[in-house]
């Protein structure tokens, strides 16, 4: 065996006249003829060159094609070898890409096309990320392991959104699996649609939308868990003039002025289903929910329960809008006023309210259950149970407004001041649209069911 002084490589020079990796033959050792898998039997006496026997065909030398075919075989097996690194390694390949790749995962998005995907291995890293419009996966090794989601963190620091959808992003840009914290949460914006799925979204801080800041856009929000964030509108969530999905997720704990849990606003339209929203303290007013100014959400099938607010509406605060409340658990909310749900200045019948039940919810002065004050909604086929006001409207206060309550159910229900209303209590400014004859229930409400001023 010798050693190529060319590239390095062993080969054995019994075997290769050259080095078969790149051809290179050594030029302090000839070749001799003994060696050669060629010898010519004619050479010229004095010039030392080979001449054709006549009527002998020329037999054709081998070194040369030798050469030829080890250095085709030499760079093959490089351009295959580079090749197989650079499969290996591609964004798009499943293997971890940060920090095996790249030290950061801002590194790793500014080298990635669409449709690339940037998986992140288990670890703590200290960044603010921007996705910079394009449509690529970030995710954890595993985003369907809880153990894996919550220690595969990205730290913002205490400085600015931690991960930013600002560039138009579409629903091809996708957030999965990680645990987003110590910073102003997610900011989606400028008409972007990602998709951010079973994420730990936790300890963020921001005035609006400390988890989620969504403006002018209409992402997709599944199976994540919002906790423990703090701001002035919107300790979970912050939803503007947008229209996103919010489906499966856990909105638990978290803390703010006004809507504690989630704030819809200004001409939104979001799909809120199937949340559990609990657990959410407001120091003024929306617990769980508010929904405000001109803003049509459906809100259906949700688990809105043990919110809590200073003033008004513990489970869920809405003015001046038209959502649909279908099919929604509200339950063991507290507030001053409206505990499980509270409805101002919405004139409106297109403010829907059916199929719930708004059970066991406490309010220190009026509607344990439901309280509207200069409002119209539709309430129809609800289950008001075991709600308590401290002194009026146990299931339903109802202030300066026109309501239709058509098929409903109130059991359980109690007012303990001595103006009563187990039941409804009715200021006598408002009129109450009921079916002649009433067709809803009224059962063991104290100390009566259906009080007018």
């Amino acid at each position: 065996m010798i050693d190529c002084k060319s590239c390095g490589m062993d080969y054995d020079k019994k075997e290769y006249e050259f080095c078969p990796y790149c051809g290179h033959v050594p030029e302090d050792e000839p070749v001799s003829p003994k060696e050669s898998s060629y010898e010519p039997k004619y050479k010229a006496a004095d010039s030392g060159k080979s001449e054709e026997k006549e009527g002998e065909d020329e037999k054709p030398a081998t070194g040369g094609v030798n050469k030829v075919k080890y250095a085709v075989i030499a760079v093959a097996a490089v351009v295959f070898i580079v090749a197989a690194v650079s499969a290996i390694f591609a964004l798009g390949d499943t293997g971890v890409t940060v920090p095996d790749r790249y030290d950061t995962i801002q590194e790793a998005i500014d080298a990635a096309e669409d449709g690339d995907e940037i998986v992140i291995d288990i670890g703590t890293y200290r960044e603010n990320i921007d996705f910079n419009g394009k449509n690529i996966t970030i995710r954890s090794i595993d985003p369907g392991d809880p153990d894996v989601v919550d220690q595969t963190i990205i730290d913002g620091g205490g400085s600015g959104s931690v991960v930013s959808f600002r560039s138009g992003e579409t629903e091809d840009a996708v957030l999965k699996g990680i645990t987003v914290t110590r910073g102003s949460g997610i900011v989606i914006s400028g008409g972007s649609n990602p998709v951010i799925e079973n994420c730990v979204i936790e300890d963020n801080n921001a005035e609006f939308g400390a988890g989620l800041a969504i403006f002018d856009s209409a992402p997709t929000i599944i199976n994540n868990t919002i906790i423990g964030n703090s701001g002035f509108l919107g300790g979970g969530l912050f939803i503007e003039e947008s229209s996103p999905r919010i489906e499966g997720n856990r909105i638990v704990r978290n803390r703010a002025e006004m809507g504690s849990g989630m704030v819809i606003i200004s001409n939104s339209s979001p799909t809120i289903i199937d949340n559990r929203i609990a657990d959410n303290v407001a120091e003024r007013l929306g617990g769980g929910i508010v929904v405000a100014v001109d803003s049509t959400p459906t809100i259906q099938g949700n688990t809105v329960v043990g919110n809590s607010a200073e003033r008004n509406g513990g489970g869920i605060l809405i003015e001046e809008s038209e959502p649909l409340l279908e099919g929604n658990t509200i339950s063991r909310n507290r507030a001053a006023n409206g505990a499980g749900i509270f409805i101002v200045n919405s004139l409106t019948t297109a403010l829907k309210i059916t199929g719930n039940t708004i059970s066991e919810n406490l309010a220190a002065i009026a509607g344990g259950g439901l309280y509207m004050e200069g409002s119209s909604p539709d309430v129809e086929d609800n289950v008001f149970a075991d709600n308590i006001s401290d002194h009026l409207g146990g299931g339903a206060a109802v202030y300066n407004s026109s309501p239709i309550f058509r098929l409903n159910s109130f059991e359980g229900n109690d007012a303990q001041g001595p103006e009563g209303g187990g039941a409804i209590w009715v200021s006598a400014d408002s009129e109450l649209d009921l079916n002649d004859p009433d067709d809803n229930i009224y059962e063991q409400n104290n100390p009566d069911d259906l009080v007018y001023e």
